[in-house]
C-alpha cells in the first residue's frame, strides 16, 4: 500500500509491513493461549460476604498448615482489611503459623494514613496472635526501586517450605486476596502500565501511580499467578460496574488488568455481594452466543 496522492497533495509513503504477526513491535500485553476457569460466588450482603471469605481463608490456613507447617496470605489494600474482621477472636485458628505478605504497598512510613500495612495491622493484623516477624512490611525510607528490591529479598530470604517455588522458579503463596479498582487495576498494576508486562521480577516499583500517592511496590503478574488460590473480593454498589465489565466484556489485553488475573495451576474466585454483581447477567453465562461480548 502507499504511493497514492493524500489529501495534502503529498505522496503517500510505501508500506514496508511484512504482513500480519511479521516484523514490527509485539503488543506489551497478551492473554494466555488456554483457557481459565474462575468460581463467582454471591452472597447476599458484604457482612455475609466476609463472613464467607473468612470461613475460606481459615479453611485454606488449616489445610497449608497440615500439608507444610505454614500458610502465606497475602493482602491487597482498601476495603479489604475490615471484611477479614470476623477473624478476630476466631476460635481454632492457628495464627503463629501464619505469614503475612503484601501484594503491593505504598512507599510511605508505616505510620502514615497511606500506608496498607498501618491499614490491615490496625484493622486486623494486630488483633490477631501472628508473629511481628511473619509479617513482612514494606522498608521505611529507601528510594521506590531500593524498596521493591528489599522487599523481594524478603520473600527469597523465607524458608522454602513455607514459599516454596513452581518449575519456573517463582514463589507459590498459599492465598492473595486482591481488590479490584474503578479502573479494572489489581494490586499496583493499573490499565496499559508497562509494569503489567513484566515478567523476569518478583517485586516491581511503580512510580507513576494514577492513584496518589505515586510511589508504590507491587508483586508482578506471574507471581500472582503462581498462587495456590487467589481471592477477588469486590463488595458494594461502587463495583458494579467494573465487575460487570471484568466478568461479561473481552476488553484488548491490558486495558483491565483484572482480566489478566488467571492461576497456572491455582484456583480464581471472586466473591460478591448483591450489590457489586447487580448488573451482571448471571443467568445468560450458558449462552456461548452472548458471552464475551465486546461491548
Amino acid at each position: 500500500m502507499g504511493a497514492h496522492l493524500m489529501p495534502s497533495g503529498e505522496v503517500a509513503p510505501i508500506s514496508t509491513s511484512r504482513g500480519a504477526g511479521l516484523g514490527g513491535t509485539p503488543h506489551l500485553f497478551a492473554y494466555p493461549n488456554k483457557d481459565s476457569e474462575a468460581e463467582v460466588i454471591q452472597f447476599g450482603s458484604a457482612d455475609t460476604g466476609a463472613q464467607g471469605l473468612c470461613a475460606h481463608v481459615a479453611e485454606l490456613a488449616d489445610k497449608a498448615i497440615k500439608e507444610k507447617g505454614s500458610f502465606t496470605l497475602v493482602l491487597s489494600g482498601g476495603s479489604l482489611f475490615k471484611a477479614l474482621t470476623p477473624l478476630v477472636g476466631q476460635q481454632g485458628v492457628d495464627f503463629s503459623k501464619w505469614h503475612v505478605l503484601f501484594v503491593d504497598e505504598r512507599n510511605v512510613p508505616h505510620s502514615s494514613a497511606d500506608s496498607n500495612y498501618k491499614g490491615a495491622y490496625d484493622t486486623f493484623l494486630g488483633k490477631v496472635p501472628i508473629p511481628k516477624e511473619q509479617i513482612y512490611a514494606i522498608a521505611e525510607g529507601l528510594p521506590v526501586e531500593a524498596a521493591a528490591t528489599e522487599y523481594a529479598g524478603q520473600m527469597l530470604r523465607m524458608d522454602p517450605i513455607v514459599l516454596p517455588r513452581n518449575a519456573s522458579g517463582l514463589p507459590v503463596l498459599d492465598l492473595i486476596l486482591l481488590g479490584i479498582g474503578p479502573d479494572g487495576h489489581v494490586a499496583s498494576l493499573f490499565p496499559n502500565h508497562k509494569e503489567l508486562a513484566v515478567k523476569d521480577s518478583w517485586v516491581l516499583s511503580v512510580n507513576n501511580s494514577p492513584k496518589p500517592p505515586p510511589e508504590r511496590i507491587t508483586m508482578s503478574l506471574p507471581v500472582i499467578n503462581a498462587a495456590k488460590a487467589i481471592d477477588v473480593v469486590a463488595f458494594g454498589a461502587g463495583k458494579a460496574e467494573v465487575v460487570q465489565r471484568i466478568l461479561e466484556v473481552q476488553s484488548l489485553p491490558g486495558a483491565l488488568p483484572a482480566q489478566l488475573v488467571r492461576p497456572e495451576e491455582g484456583k480464581l474466585r471472586w466473591l460478591l455481594d448483591a450489590e457489586s454483581s447487580s448488573r451482571l447477567s448471571i443467568m445468560q453465562w450458558q449462552d456461548s452466543k452472548a458471552f464475551p461480548r465486546s461491548s
